[in-house]
């Protein structure tokens, strides 16, 4: 298996819950070399340009889609299996505002934000190259010890200013409903996802409609200490995802014990 991403947080959860036997793992950069590809039967690619998130499709920053090219060689030059399974990781945001209904798959797309956009843009773009040899994971929120130099993700940003400051500040009220998965059930769930190849469209969540309060709160008692401030008190972007086509190919992913346990350890470890 070719997992593309060194820098990536997820993929480095993710060959640690696999196990490195098996995995090969690589840099962006190693995309260029054909020899990378020899013999790989699956490829999962965390990689993503940061332009991509925030500007108009460009196919020069689509990772996806340039990877998708280099498959394309290494299988007509022999070096990859014409049926190798390529996973790609999506987004919720490929659906749009969720409203009052849980996120399902067979809900047509309507993206609001460049990411949306263009996810979906490289979505059909696979789905026309890899056809059922495709399995596409569109992702709620995952998180993590994200308490890392450089990471300005929601966790990132709010362990720097507890850790910091000792406050946690929300531009968001904190009874938004939110759909949040621990990056450990993430990566367990992508196990079962490449040892299974299913092809097709899965989204991967917790299903759990959480108050995104709750989040801050239990990461506060496994810390120990501080306060949560919030600065805006707007309820916006609100969803939950609609898992039970996962749960029902690959079973349960993760319920609200489980966040609370994640946001439990996060914190303790903050604080240690």
């Amino acid at each position: 298996m070719l997992v593309i991403g060194r820098s990536s947080f997820l993929a480095r959860g993710f060959i640690d819950a696999h196990g490195a036997d098996g995995i090969r793992h690589a840099a962006w950069a190693d995309v260029a070399r054909p020899e990378i590809f020899d013999g790989i039967g699956c490829v999962v690619n965390f990689a993503l340009d940061p332009r991509y998130m925030r500007e108009a499709y460009d196919p020069d920053l689509d990772c996806d889609r340039a990877l998708a090219e280099a498959i394309g060689r290494a299988q007509a030059d022999g070096r990859m299996p014409a049926d190798a399974h390529v996973v790609m990781i999506s987004t919720r945001k490929v659906y749009g505002p969720a409203g009052d209904q849980p996120l399902v798959e067979t809900r047509v797309p309507a993206p609001q934000d460049a990411y949306g956009r263009n996810k979906l843009v490289t979505e059909q773009l696979l789905q026309d190259r890899f056809g059922p040899n495709l399995t596409i994971l569109r992702l709620s929120n995952i998180f993590g010890f994200e308490d890392l130099p450089g990471r300005r993700t929601f966790l990132g940003l709010l362990l720097r200013s507890l850790r910091e400051e000792g406050v946690i500040r929300y531009d968001v009220s904190p009874f938004t409903v939110k759909d949040f998965l621990p990056a450990e059930a993430f990566a367990a769930a992508l196990v079962k996802v490449v040892r299974a190849r299913p092809g097709g469209l899965f989204n991967i969540g917790s299903g759990v409609p959480l108050e995104a309060g709750w989040l801050a709160m239990w990461i506060l008692e496994g810390y120990g200490r501080g306060s949560l401030s919030i600065t805006d008190p707007s309820i916006r972007d609100a969803f939950t995802m609609d898992v039970q086509k996962f749960v029902a190919r690959f079973g349960p992913v993760a319920g609200r014990d489980d966040i609370r346990a994640a946001c439990l350890a996060i914190g303790r470890r903050l604080g240690g």
